[in-house]
Order: C-alpha cells, then sequence, then structure tokens
C-alpha cells in the first residue's frame, strides 16, 4: 500500500475513534511460509481496509484514492456485509465516511 493510502486509512481510524467507534485496520490476504516451507494463506479475500462498530453496528470501509475502486471480491464481500445488517463501503475522504454514516442516521 502506498504512503497515501496508509495516511488515509489513518485518517479515517483517528476520525471514527473521534465519534465513539472502535476500529482495526484488516490485514490484507496474503500467503506466508511455515518454517518447514509449507504456503499458509491468511486473511479473507475482498475483506476491506477497516472494521469498525458504531452504535451496535458493523461498518466496514475501504480507503481508496486516486481513481481506484472496489474490485469484485470486495463487492463481493461488501454486499454480504450490507445483507448481514452492516455498513460497507469505500472512502476517499473522512468526509465520505462522515457522510454514509449520516446517510446511515449514525450521526
Amino acid at each position: 500500500m502506498s504512503a497515501k493510502h496508509d495516511d488515509l486509512v489513518n485518517l479515517i481510524r483517528l476520525y471514527l475513534s473521534e465519534i465513539g467507534a472502535v476500529s482495526v485496520s484488516v490485514d490484507t490476504p496474503g500467503l506466508l511460509y511455515t518454517r518447514d516451507g509449507r504456503p499458509a494463506k491468511f486473511g479473507t479475500k475482498g475483506a476491506l481496509d477497516i472494521a469498525a462498530t458504531f452504535k451496535g453496528r458493523a461498518i466496514w470501509i475501504d480507503a481508496k484514492t486516486g481513481k481506484d475502486r472496489l474490485k469484485p471480491a470486495q463487492v463481493k464481500f461488501a454486499v454480504a456485509q450490507e445483507r448481514a445488517g452492516g455498513i460497507a463501503f469505500a472512502a476517499w475522504s473522512v468526509d465520505d465516511v462522515r457522510a454514509r454514516l449520516a446517510a446511515e442516521g449514525l450521526l
């Protein structure tokens, strides 16, 4: 991830903490190798960058920069989260997060 992306993730998480939400950064899926050389996958394909809880709602946010958009696996993940009652979306700024939370009636 780029420094600009990481900065946006941190700004969003700071904003979430300021309004009383609890959040964690979600590691992107990857592959590592055990000590004996066996591959081991970790992470959930399509998971968004930030998982948060605010006023009893699960919130998933993917920080985007430039012209970046949700990838197909991320769209599938977001749809599943929303179907389960959560909120899942991409944000290019803290203002995007604020607007979405307001639209959901959380602010």
